[in-house]
């Protein structure tokens, strides 16, 4: 099997002890012993130690950050703003009310393989809402040029969205031209599988294969999505040395599960726990091996980052955005009476406690900060390999005992309060500079035939700008189109109104009619902001081709 993540890891060491849970994002675990309900409780609280005072970063954050989004509900409303989160996914189809109005929010059209009364899979699916114009149709009135993410873990089993490959391509076929139909400024977006793992990457090129056997032509994807937990998917197959019993759970799906419809042979696999702790943790240092106490390995986590990227490029998507829907640690945490763990601990013996999880999140943060490949990364973000990254979840919203024992709530669902998680990630983005950052996408170039009666045609004359800042313009910026490469000769020009989204996800498109041209080819050129509102003005050009079929006529030889 060809490999696509290397490991490097540092264990924590400590004595064994086994405990799995079932967790919120649909991620089937294996619960602990639990003691009495009575001497059981939560704490998000993670008070550091007095001798590791958690620092104070000076705050120069001034808007929403666009690079730090969130999972949330109305629940934690209260705090977006004043954290300067710019970013919220809510696995819905519509931006809440609560959700401020320079915050960006990513609209999710949910998805299901139908099944017959046996249970069988049936090739076809439902969409909610609906594909029709009383049902998707009013959402995309209502949420124009968004970019609409079609399903969430369709790769998962029974838990969320649950599609094979073949499914899910036609599923994406009818949402995007739906979608571009009703709407052509609006972007979509593929589902973010559970994790990137060798299996999640063979369902997604079984999804490409399916769209262009039966479509054609290769998906259009305008933007990728994914997850990026470190989760086994099966238990690796075991035999008993000496007595040759199987037990009962060898092979069987675990945690993430195998991705629908591939091959479980490549699946991550979890050492058995019927194995001496010897034999479990020499697997762990196998590529096709994830362990418990590597859930919060930053190398593993960086790895699924460069193979997503990597399958990307490899398939010439590249030049798209890719944004982080989802990502945390999952491990229940609980406490007893007495203050000591009784929920999950890896193969060492260590809780997920809240400064483990605080130290993953910071460590992931600064990676998603500064991780830039000229190789792979995407170009109209200098490079970024990730352009947005949401935490799972900021608070515990109507999730209720689903997520009971979630050890990355942000607020405390009980007081409703940061947790130390919630003070960190605040933190984090307060110590960002946001500003806004214009760049021309594309100039584009134009075809134009002349009038048959006054010879004359009319070029309209197009460039696409985003802004891939950490936040959105808070100004109109000016856009001039001229005749000729010292611009003193303007064509005509437009204003982009204040509130181009940053992150370069999204871009606006500015356009101006050339009039009364003879047949001939043009160039023209355009600037962007030659006032400086935003920053340092951008310049472009491209051509224009008036009557091509009289400029281009084939040349005979006798």
């Amino acid at each position: 099997m060809k490999k696509i993540l290397t490991k490097n890891r540092t264990p924590h060491l400590s004595s064994l002890a086994l405990a799995l849970l079932l967790l919120a994002a649909g991620l089937l675990l294996i619960p602990s012993t639990a003691s009495a309900a009575s001497d059981v409780c939560i704490d998000l609280r993670g008070d550091l130690d007095a001798d590791d005072p958690e620092p104070i970063l000076e705050a120069s954050a001034t808007a929403p950050n666009c690079r730090y989004g969130v999972t949330a509900s109305q629940k934690g409303a209260s705090q977006i703003a004043p954290m300067k989160i710019g970013w919220v996914v809510t696995f819905g189809p519509s931006k809440p009310s609560w959700v401020p109005s320079n915050v960006s929010h990513t609209p999710m059209i949910r998805l299901k393989q139908s099944r017959d009364a046996n249970g069988n899979r049936l090739p076809t699916y439902t969409a909610r809402p609906s594909l029709t114009n009383s049902g998707l149709g009013q959402q995309i009135q209502a949420n124009p040029g968004a970019v609409w993410i079609v399903g969430n873990e369709v790769d998962r089993v029974f838990w969320q969205d649950d599609l094979m490959p073949e499914v899910y391509a036609d599923a994406y076929h009818d949402a995007y031209h739906f979608i571009k139909q009703k709407d052509p400024t609006a972007k979509v977006a593929v589902s973010g599988l559970v994790l990137v793992t060798p299996g999640r990457l063979q369902y997604l090129d079984k999804v490409l294969d399916a769209y262009r056997a039966k479509y054609g032509t290769p998906m259009p994807v305008d933007v990728w999505t994914f997850h990026a937990y470190i989760f086994p998917e099966r238990i690796e197959d075991y035999v008993r040395p000496g007595d040759g019993v199987v037990p009962p759970d060898s092979g069987k799906p675990v945690f993430a599960s195998v991705a629908n419809g591939t091959d479980p042979a490549i699946a991550m696999k979890l050492p058995h726990w019927w194995r001496p702790l010897s034999e479990q943790l020499e697997l762990c240092q196998r590529d096709d091996y994830y362990c418990i106490y590597e859930h919060d390995s930053l190398d593993l986590f960086a790895q699924q980052v460069v193979a997503m990227r990597s399958w990307m490029k490899a398939r010439g998507y590249q030049n798209t955005p890719l944004l982080l829907t989802e990502w945390s640690l999952l491990h229940q945490y609980k406490v007893d009476a007495n203050g000591q763990c009784i929920a999950t601990k890896d193969e060492y013996g260590n809780c997920f406690t809240p400064q483990r999880v605080t130290k993953f999140m910071e460590d992931s943060i600064r990676y998603l900060e500064n991780a830039t490949d000229a190789n792979l990364g995407y170009p109209l973000d200098n490079y970024r390999l990730v352009q947005q990254w949401a935490w799972f979840l900021l608070d515990d919203g109507d999730l209720g005992a689903f997520i009971d024992g979630n050890p990355s709530l942000l607020i405390d669902p009980v007081s409703n309060n940061l947790t130390q998680m919630g003070r960190k990630y605040r933190d984090l983005i307060a110590a960002t500079t946001t500003q806004p950052n214009l760049v021309i996408d594309r100039v584009f170039a134009d075809l134009v035939d002349a009038d048959a009666q006054s010879g004359v045609g009319t070029a309209i004359l197009r460039v696409s700008i985003r802004n891939n800042g950490n936040t959105p313009t808070a100004a109109p910026f000016q856009v001039k189109f001229y005749r000729d490469a010292g611009m003193t000769q303007l064509i005509g020009q437009a204003t982009v109104p204040a509130g181009l989204e940053g992150c370069a996800v999204n871009d606006t498109v500015v356009e101006v009619a050339w009039e009364n041209l003879n047949p001939g080819v043009y160039r023209y050129w355009v600037s962007v902001d030659s006032e400086g509102t935003i920053g340092a003005s951008k310049t472009g050009s491209s051509v224009v081709i008036v009557d091509p079929e009289r400029l281009f006529l084939p040349m005979l030889q006798r």
